[in-house]
C-alpha cells in the first residue's frame, strides 16, 4: 500500500488550524501532521518531518506565508480571507498550486485534496511522463467544473484509466496502486466497463475462485 500523502496545516488560529488538520485526516490516503502557527515553526516542521504538502495561510505573525512557500522545496495549498488579484497572483507566481479563500466548506478543501492525490500518482517521481499524461495530470489537479461529486467520479476514473495503461489489473492491485479502497475502485471500473472503455475478463487463481482482470479496451 501507498504511504499516506503527510500535510503540515501553517495557520496562526490554534482553532482553524486544528479544522483544517482535521479534515486532512478524514480524507483518505492522508495524514496531518500536527499543525503549527509561523513562519519560524513552520520552517522547522519542514526541515524535520519532510512533508509532502503544505497548507499555509499568507498573514502570519512573524513573516509571509507566500514568500515562506516561495523558499521551500514542497508542494503547497494557500489559504486566506485575502481575495485580491495581486495576492492570489502572488501566491501562484510563488508555486502555490491551489488557493482558497477563507472560510470555505470542509468538502470544498477535501475535494482539492483527493484531486492531488490523483495528480501525485499520475506525476510519480518513478514514472517517465509524455506530454499527453502532463496534460492529464494537470486536467485532474484544477479540473473542478462540475461539482464535488461529479468531480471526484471523472477524475477517478480518469486515473484508473491511466494505470490499466500499464497492463491488465485486478481491482485490489488498482486500488492499492490508485490509494482507493478496492470497493471504490471496483465500483468505477464496473462504470467504465459498461460504457465500454475498459474490457473484463475471468481468470481462475491458484484457489479456484475467479477473479475480475480489468484492461483499457484498444
Amino acid at each position: 500500500m501507498t504511504d499516506p500523502i503527510s500535510v503540515l496545516v501553517v495557520d496562526d488560529d490554534f482553532h482553524v488550524g486544528g479544522l483544517h488538520r482535521d479534515i486532512v485526516d478524514a480524507c483518505t490516503g492522508y495524514t496531518a501532521l500536527e499543525p503549527v502557527r509561523g513562519v519560524r515553526a513552520a520552517r522547522a516542521a519542514v526541515r524535520d518531518l519532510s512533508p509532502d504538502l503544505v497548507i499555509c495561510d499568507v498573514y502570519l505573525p512573524d513573516g509571509d506565508g507566500i514568500a515562506f512557500i516561495a523558499e521551500i522545496d514542497v508542494d503547497a495549498f494557500m489559504i486566506s480571507a485575502a481575495s485580491d488579484g495581486a495576492t492570489v497572483r502572488r501566491a501562484l507566481r510563488a508555486g502555490a498550486l491551489d488557493y482558497l479563500i477563507k472560510p470555505f466548506e470542509p468538502a470544498r478543501l477535501s475535494e482539492r485534496l483527493g484531486a492531488y492525490r490523483r495528480f501525485r500518482t499520475l506525476v510519480a517521481e518513478d514514472r517517465q511522463l509524455d506530454q499527453d499524461s502532463i496534460d492529464r495530470a494537470q486536467r485532474v489537479l484544477h479540473g473542478r467544473d462540475g461539482g464535488v461529486a461529479s468531480v471526484s467520479r471523472s477524475t477517478t476514473e480518469k486515473l484508473l484509466i491511466e494505470l490499466l495503461q500499464d497492463g491488465e489489473s485486478s481491482a485490489s492491485l488498482i486500488a492499492g496502486r490508485a490509494g482507493l479502497s478496492r470497493a471504490t475502485a471496483q465500483r468505477h471500473l464496473a462504470a467504465l466497463a459498461t460504457r465500454g472503455d475498459v474490457d473484463v475478463t475471468l481468470r481462475y487463481g491458484s484457489t479456484g475462485r475467479p477473479e475480475h482482470r480489468y484492461s483499457v479496451r484498444r
